[in-house]
C-alpha cells in the first residue's frame, strides 16, 4: 500500500471520527450555545475538509471535477460566507435541537463545507482570499458583538450568559482565524517582495 493510499486513510479516518463525534456528542454539545456554534459547528467542518483532503488527494478524477466546478474557488468561499451567515442566525442554530431535518441539513451543509473549502482557499488569489474571508470574520466578529450587547436572550433553548461567552467565542474566533490566514500569507508577500 502506497504511502499517499495510507496517508488518505488516515484523514479519511481523522475527518469521519470528527463527524461522528460531533453526532454522538450532540446533547452535551447542543446543550451549550458557545459549545453548539465555537465547537460543534467547526469540528463538522474540519471533519468535512479531512475528509475532502483524503477524497481528492486519493482520486485526481474527483480532484478534477472539483476545480472545474469551483474555479478560481469561488464557489467554495461563497458557500463559506452563505452557510456560516445561516448558522449565526440564533433561530437556525435553535432548529437542529428540535428537528431532525434540521440536524441533518446542519451537518451536510457543514461537511460541505469543510470538504470545499481547503481546495477553493487553495485555488482563490490572495486578493479574493482577502475579500471572503475578511467578509467572513467581519460577520463573525459583529454577530459576537451583538450577541454579547442584546440585552434580551436570542435564543429560546439558551441561556442570555451563554449567549455572551458565545459572542466572546466568536470575536475571538474571527480574530483568530483573520492572524492565521495573515501568518500563511506571509511566506508569499516576502517571495513578493524579494522579486519587486
Amino acid at each position: 500500500m502506497s504511502t499517499a493510499i495510507r496517508g488518505a486513510g488516515g484523514l479519511a479516518l481523522a475527518g469521519g471520527t470528527l463527524v461522528v463525534a460531533a453526532l454522538l456528542l450532540r446533547g452535551p454539545l447542543e446543550a451549550s450555545m458557545a459549545l453548539h456554534m465555537v465547537v460543534q459547528l467547526p469540528m463538522i467542518a474540519v471533519g468535512g475538509a479531512l475528509a475532502g483532503r483524503a477524497l481528492t488527494g486519493k482520486s485526481a478524477r474527483v480532484a478534477g471535477a472539483v476545480a472545474r466546478w469551483d474555479a478560481h474557488g469561488l464557489a467554495g468561499l461563497v458557500w463559506l460566507l452563505l452557510a456560516s451567515a445561516y448558522w449565526m442566525v440564533p433561530r437556525a442554530l435553535e432548529q437542529p435541537l428540535t428537528m431532525p431535518l434540521a440536524e441533518a441539513g446542519k451537518f451536510a451543509s457543514l461537511f460541505m463545507l469543510g470538504f470545499l473549502l481547503p481546495g477553493a482557499l487553495a485555488r482563490a488569489a490572495a486578493v479574493i482570499q482577502l475579500f471572503f474571508l475578511g467578509n467572513f470574520c467581519a460577520m463573525m466578529a459583529i454577530a459576537g458583538l451583538l450577541y454579547q450587547d442584546m440585552a434580551q436572550r436570542l435564543c429560546n433553548a439558551y441561556s442570555l450568559n451563554d449567549q455572551v461567552v458565545t459572542g466572546v467565542g466568536l470575536v475571538v474566533a474571527s480574530i483568530g482565524i483573520a492572524a492565521a490566514w495573515c501568518v500563511w500569507q506571509l511566506p508569499a508577500l516576502a517571495n513578493q517582495a524579494d522579486h519587486a
